[in-house]
């Protein structure tokens, strides 16, 4: 628990300043990643872990209703204090959501895998969450090797987050369910997208 709310207070204190740092959208998100997501006007959006609403503005073009979703509610005041009404707000974690089964058409976890303590949990609460035919996708803007040394060099709060193998993802999204799972694991980034 000590260590759960060294991480929590660590992303508290993260909203403050999360816009100057690195987690804008760069061209590999918005031609890599978002896509995998297949959106359709009209659909219900997960951004799940979502910090400040970083992917709002992007995810917004396509028309689609977002919940931003994070469980430090200074990311979330933050995400309203820049994003407004364009969205629903909730604080949880995403090992134990509070929406109902079925709410969501996509899910996209962006740049918080490693942060995510029972990875397991997270993917069964997503299938859960999901819509039958819908995709979960979780994505970083960074290759894995790149992910964990950013890590390495991190707060003591975060500094052992590291990324599960690709074998344990896959175990992960078919012991939730997943029909299909499909990883890109690339040198400037990873995506894994999981279909229901």
């Amino acid at each position: 628990m000590k260590s759960e709310n060294l991480k929590k207070d660590f992303f508290d204190d993260c909203s403050k300043k999360w816009k100057e740092l690195k987690h804008c959208l760069n061209e590999l998100v918005k031609e890599k990643i978002i896509p995998l997501l297949e959106l359709k006007k009209g659909e219900k959006v997960l951004d799940a872990c979502g910090g400040t609403g970083v992917l709002m503005p992007l995810l917004k073009t396509y028309g689609v209703f977002i919940t931003e979703f994070d469980y430090s509610q200074h990311m979330i005041d933050k995400a309203r204090e820049l994003h407004g009404a364009d969205a629903e707000y909730a604080v949880g974690n995403i090992e134990e959501m509070s929406f109902e089964s079925e709410t969501f058409d996509k899910i996209i976890c962006h740049n918080c895998l490693p942060h995510i303590n029972s990875k397991e949990k997270a993917f069964n609460e997503c299938a859960r969450v999901l819509k039958k035919g819908g995709i979960f996708v979780i994505s970083h803007d960074m290759g894995k090797k790149q992910v964990d040394d950013f890590h390495k060099k991190c707060h003591k709060a975060v500094c052992e987050d590291m990324m599960p193998s690709n074998k344990e993802i896959t175990l992960f999204a078919c012991t939730a369910g997943f029909e299909t799972v499909e990883i890109f694991d690339e040198e400037n980034y990873f995506a894994v997208v999981c279909k229901k």
